[in-house]
Parts: C-alpha cells; structure tokens; sequence
C-alpha cells in the first residue's frame, strides 16, 4: 500500500492535528490509497474511567481524521453537520491505536466518511459515520479567523503534492 506522511501546513491552533498548540494531541497522518491514518497514544489525563480514553476525545479523533481525508483526498475544508459513533471496546489511555478515516461517498457540497478506531492488533474499538458539509472559504475565514487567502494556499499546498487531488 502506497503510504506517505502528510505535512501539515494548518495555520491555525487545532487541538487535534496543530503542532503549535501546547495543550494539543498534535497528531501527525498519513495518507493511503483509500484515506488517511494515525498512529498516537493518549496521555491518561484525557481519560473518562481510569485508564480509558474519554468518549468525547475518541469522537474527536475519528473527528479529525475524517477532515485530513478530506483535506487530502478531495482537497476541500469541511465541517462537520453531524456524526455517529459506536464505541465498540475500551481505548485504553497510554497505549498505541491506529485511527483510520476514508471517504464513503461525496458531491460538490458534501461528503460522508467513515472512520475507525483499532488497536495495534487490529481490534475495532471505535467507528464512526459523519456528514460533512462544504463551506465557501470565505465562510469558514469569517468562522476561523484565518483569512480566505490563507485557506486557499493551505490547500494549494495539498492540491501541489501530487498535482492534482486523490479522488479516493
């Protein structure tokens, strides 16, 4: 399988993906043929129970790798209109996962990704299905902060890698 790691160029503070952001997970993707995954480990202060990651940052990583499919693979922003998830098995807090994210099916307005939680063995331990809405730029630089000039060379950056967008 073709793999590569994905730069992340994000001009923002993301508490998931930003290298910048102090109190972040600064998850690092990779992306496939098919989308894009991580592999990281989550500090025990971001637990529920003892030892188990808490439901709303589990949510948070099938979250942010659905948008680095995204990003890469159709090379669009989107945000997300609503998301299921299963919780399947306990993710234990200090111990690798892999979470893994493709793009089910889209359109010039939206997506649906599918994504996933496994642990290094290949357990499911989360999944998750969400709806991704397609913004104009300029409406995602007017929620952000960060201007629509900065946005379309964030993803010119992404289009540049392979010279044209994986349609995945």
């Amino acid at each position: 399988m073709n793999q590569r790691e994905i730069p992340n160029y994000w001009p923002g503070n993301c508490f998931g993906c930003s290298p910048k952001n102090k109190l972040g997970l600064k998850l690092r993707f990779w992306s496939s043929e098919y989308g894009c995954f991580t592999r990281c480990k989550i500090p025990d202060y971001m637990c529920g129970f003892e030892r188990i990651v808490h439901g709303g940052i589990i949510s948070l990583l099938l979250d942010e790798a659905a948008e680095w499919v995204l990003i890469v693979h159709l090379n669009r922003l989107g945000v997300t209109r609503n998301m299921s998830v299963h919780y399947i098995g306990p993710v234990q807090t200090n111990t690798e996962i892999l979470v893994e994210s493709h793009v089910a099916s889209h359109d010039k307005r939206s997506a649906v990704l599918k994504s996933y939680i496994r642990s290094v063995d290949g357990s499911l331990l989360a999944k998750s299905e969400s709806k991704w809405a397609f913004p104009k730029l300029s409406i995602i630089a007017k929620m952000t902060g960060i201007s629509e000039a900065s946005l379309q060379e964030f993803l010119a950056k992404y289009l540049r890698l392979d010279n044209e967008p994986h349609r995945g």
